[in-house]
């Protein structure tokens, strides 16, 4: 597949901020809007982007609607998710993904926008950023603001692997794919389903049990999704932890079940996803996972600075 890597977000650019999944709160969603109006960005909110239906931001038609829009606009630079929750899987049939190829744009988020970002990869082929929530833009703590800034830029990025991270040693170099493990596996047998084979698959997770993990990555297993690849890189995993002290596995024993009759590189404690000041993490792009080097590289866009 062509990777198409959507152009860098400068100052001037207009950005649209939308609520696809879970309703964000009203005072963060506006600091969050606040802080890009402060970077020079002109932020085009959905009509929905308020809206509320018990844990969805508004009912199905307005969020999708509002997405649609947003792809459509040739004038918008990016996409911003306003935050993560549920309710981006309910929609996926009624977005056109097409329209990303003809008007490529940045679309930033995680957690509940992984299904977004995978199905962007798998009808347009287009490079997405895993990174903070709009909601999350004024909260300093929240996200690293140097890697954010670089991967906006559309530069190429590389991250330092402590000695400690390396679960497996090797060297792998392929796109980089993947977010949220739940909704990674919620897509396996849908149209939607993220190719892994020849990739680097990262993951993460917030608050799974070791026994759902461990059922999450069987499923993987039993789909085919933990061969081919050329690496994995784990992500951060805030209470993923057992409940009663009995139950627990350590993720190393769980990971060694399940990655039997493979030999790429896997590390773990990357510093993205559900933590405090998490990486943003280009997804989509070429990458080299080199554990002996301990960096991961990711290539930059062609029109970088």
């Amino acid at each position: 597949m062509t990777t198409l890597v959507p152009p860098p977000l400068r100052p001037g650019d207009r950005v649209a901020v939308v609520a696809p999944g879970g309703p964000p709160r009203r005072a963060a969603l506006l600091r969050g809007i606040a802080w890009l109006e402060q970077r020079q960005f002109v932020v085009d909110r959905g009509a929905h982007v308020l809206d509320r239906r018990g844990y969805l931001a508004g009912d199905d038609a307005g969020r999708a609607d509002d997405l649609n829009r947003a792809f459509a606009d040739p004038g918008l630079k990016a996409v911003w998710f306003a935050r993560g929750g549920y309710g981006s899987q309910r929609i996926l049939p009624r977005i056109d993904f097409s329209q990303l190829r003809s008007h490529p744009k940045a679309l930033i988020g995680y957690s509940d926008v992984t299904v977004l970002q995978a199905a962007a990869w798998r009808f347009a082929g287009l490079s997405t950023l895993h990174g903070p929530m709009v909601a999350e833009l004024a909260d300093s703590s929240a996200y690293d603001a140097t890697s954010l800034a670089r991967a906006l830029s559309g530069a190429p990025v590389e991250f330092a692997l402590p000695r400690r991270t390396v679960l497996r040693a090797g060297r792998g170099e392929g796109p980089i794919v993947g977010g949220c493990l739940s909704l990674l596996v919620g897509l396996i047998g849908t149209p939607f389903d993220l190719e892994t084979r020849g990739a680097i698959l990262f993951w993460e997770d917030v608050n799974e049990e070791p026994y759902r993990i461990d059922r999450m990555l069987a499923h993987l297993r039993l789909a085919g999704r933990l061969h081919g690849l050329q690496g994995m890189v784990i992500g951060r995993l805030p209470g993923c932890r057992a409940r009663r002290r009995e139950n627990d596995i350590p993720l190393a024993d769980i990971l060694k079940a399940h990655l039997q009759g493979t030999d790429y590189p896997v590390v773990v404690d990357f510093p993205a996803g559900h933590a405090r000041r998490k990486v943003t993490l280009p997804l989509g792009r070429a990458a080299r996972l080199d554990t002996f080097a301990r960096r991961l590289a990711i290539d930059g866009a062609a029109n970088a600075p």
